[in-house]
């Protein structure tokens, strides 16, 4: 693809793999494809966040900040407030020094700050929601005038004409055959049988997983296999047909392998699911910010493949029969013709051409024969 004419982008997110994933899965492809264009990743300081941006083999811009001071108290909600105001000065040098074509915030307390700062430099700015429910730097953002960008249809509390839906970027994969994908796990001979993928995302896993162990041996799952993702060490057996997976980047094999799913409400990994095809029992975590896991939960269910189980308020009894439900859908149908590239590239197409068009007034036209 020809150079855009933009010399520089921010990227800016942090907090969750949820905001970060789709920063770095469009930065990537932005790179692969645009010409002369140089991406500047900006994050907080937090564990999650180095690990995660250092998995992906990229050093962005570390900003000392560790969290958002909402909801904190007495010294932890000082030293927050220190550190915001911290960020703010890094920013201020950060667009003063390299300053940017435009600047994109996929969310988390870390788009504060740059979000504030960006404003005062005059710079454009995108804000991308990945939830059917806007968070507060969306809210500001869009007060802000900053142009809206979701990964749903609906991104309440906002009307349709308020925003433009492009989806949420997903990382670029292939479809491997089974066998090959289950013995890159090197988890030993290959079981045959169903595949249950279990994702717990960056937050509230474990009850996910106790849940998998609780009912793995029952009758209904006999010839099922689950994999569990978030172990904190190797690759572990943990019982006949459980395996526990650490977290990776690198996600295509599980996909590949996946007939059916449990996972979190978590926006990136339910945007993945629906491009893989990828039938998902979906359970909300209740303690996310607006109940946006729920909302999200609804939107995947009405375009995807999807059953939603309410932990708090339903029991095993209902998730034994949702989760069989969904692993008795045909396993040749959507999913064996679905191609996440495909939708890899659309999606990343679609938000690009709205970048442009904010700066430029593009058309996007040009980008179809390329």
């Amino acid at each position: 693809m020809p150079a855009t004419g933009m010399k520089r982008l921010f990227l800016v997110a942090g907090g969750t793999g949820g905001h970060i994933f789709p920063a770095l899965s469009f930065g990537r492809w932005l790179s692969e494809t645009v010409e002369r264009l140089e991406i500047v990743y900006v994050a907080g300081n937090r564990p999650l966040e180095r690990e995660i941006y250092g998995s992906a083999g990229l050093k962005p811009v570390f900003l000392s900040c560790e969290g958002s001071p909402v909801g904190t108290r007495g010294w932890a909600a000082a030293n927050r407030w220190l550190q915001v105001a911290r960020a703010f000065g890094e920013m201020v040098r950060l667009f003063r020094e390299r300053p940017p074509s435009a600047c994109v915030l996929f969310g988390g307390y870390i788009s504060f700050p740059a979000l504030v700062v960006g404003k005062m430099f005059g710079i454009p700015l995108i804000v991308h929601e990945q939830n059917a429910v806007a968070g507060r730097v969306t809210r500001m953002g869009v007060r802000f005038g900053a142009k809206l960008l979701t990964g749903w249809r609906t991104c309440h509390p906002f009307r349709k004409n308020r925003y433009v839906e492009v989806g949420t970027p997903i990382r670029a994969m292939r479809r491997l055959p089974r066998r090959e994908a289950w013995n890159k796990l090197n988890l030993g001979d290959f079981p045959g049988g169903k595949n249950c993928l279990v994702l717990g995302g960056s937050l509230g896993s474990r009850s996910l997983q106790e849940k998998v162990g609780e009912i793995s041996g029952l009758a209904d799952f006999r010839g099922w296999n689950f994999l569990v993702v978030g172990q904190e060490k190797g690759d572990n057996h943990l019982s006949e047909r459980v395996w526990g997976i650490p977290r990776r980047w690198d996600m295509e094999t599980l996909y590949s392998l996946a007939d059916v799913a449990i996972a979190r409400g978590g926006a990136s990994t339910l945007s993945e699911l629906r491009a893989w095809a990828i039938p998902a029992l979906v359970v909300p975590w209740p303690d996310s910010r607006d109940d946006h896991q729920s909302a999200n939960a609804r939107a995947f269910c009405e375009v995807g493949q999807g059953l939603v189980w309410d932990e708090v308020l339903e029991g095993r009894t209902e998730f034994v029969s949702k989760l069989h439900q969904l692993g008795s859908m045909d396993p040749m149908g959507e999913k064996s013709h679905s191609d996440p590239g495909v939708a890899a590239e659309r999606i990343n197409r679609s938000f690009l051409r709205e970048i442009l068009r904010t700066l430029e007034g593009r058309d996007g036209k040009w980008m179809d024969s390329n």
